[in-house]
């Protein structure tokens, strides 16, 4: 189980109650980053956006933590949308109804939804990771929004011994690993020898991952079509013992 925390454990958890064992060794960490006078200046003309996309979990979390300290009620006109039902999730919990796409957990899937056919003049405000999703924002700017982004959380990879996803592997007799994002595979790949790939089999969330996995010499590829719990799991107990 390669996804950060605590979403790892979640995960980890829910296979085990579902009979298989599993062992999480997250490939990517989440850091918040500190407020600044522009995160503030942003968060202060929150009721100014006629459309706030949330691009993952933890910007979820983190984003709305932020605004929740000077928005203790969210401004009402805004719609709010995900990428992803588990980012959908995640909002949820902060009694936050987003839309998302239920064909696709990337940006050009979540711009295929009715509310995006005509952004002329809206005022769009991005939730993300440092250094992502700069498809969604350039084709939002092309169709005549005004977009904005804050991000919130920056993304890294754990410090491990050299060998340590080869132990854990190995010592558990592992067989099947889940990747949730194409920047966890690469996290993945850098503690991962090559001469070791063909061996497992990979769950990755999309078919762009897919095509990375199998150009970093993956060839037992499943693509789940989500990260989430409710996708990843079946796929898991699809694949024959």
């Amino acid at each position: 189980m390669t996804r950060p925390e605590p979403q790892a454990q979640a995960l980890t958890e829910a296979i085990r109650e579902a009979g298989g064992l599993a062992w999480p060794l997250p490939m990517l960490g989440i850091n918040a980053l500190a407020e600044t006078q522009a995160m503030r200046d942003c968060l202060l003309m929150l009721d100014q956006f006629d459309h706030v996309i949330v691009t993952s979990r933890p910007a979820a979390r983190l984003g709305v933590e932020l605004i929740e300290r000077y928005w203790p009620q969210l401004p009402v006109h805004c719609q709010w949308f995900a990428i992803g039902s588990s980012t959908a999730a995640e909002l949820d919990q902060f009694d936050i109804r987003a839309q998302y796409s239920e064909t696709g957990v990337d940006s050009e899937a979540l711009l295929t939804l009715e509310a995006f056919s005509n952004v002329q003049d809206k005022k769009v405000l991005i939730l993300k990771g440092v250094g992502g999703r700069e498809v969604l924002e350039g084709q939002l700017s092309r169709s005549g929004a005004s977009v904005h982004t804050m991000d919130v959380y920056q993304r890294s990879c754990p410090t491990y011994e050299r060998n340590a996803v080869v132990k854990k592997l190995e010592s558990h007799s592992i067989n099947v690993i889940l990747c949730g994002s194409g920047e966890t595979l690469t996290n993945l790949g850098y503690y991962l020898p090559m001469s070791y790939r063909a061996d497992y089999r990979l769950l990755v969330p999309s078919e762009r991952v897919a095509r990375q996995a199998h150009s970093q010499g993956f060839q037992q590829v499943t693509n789940t079509c989500g990260a989430s719990n409710e996708m990843m799991l079946p796929a898991l107990e699809a694949i024959p013992t």
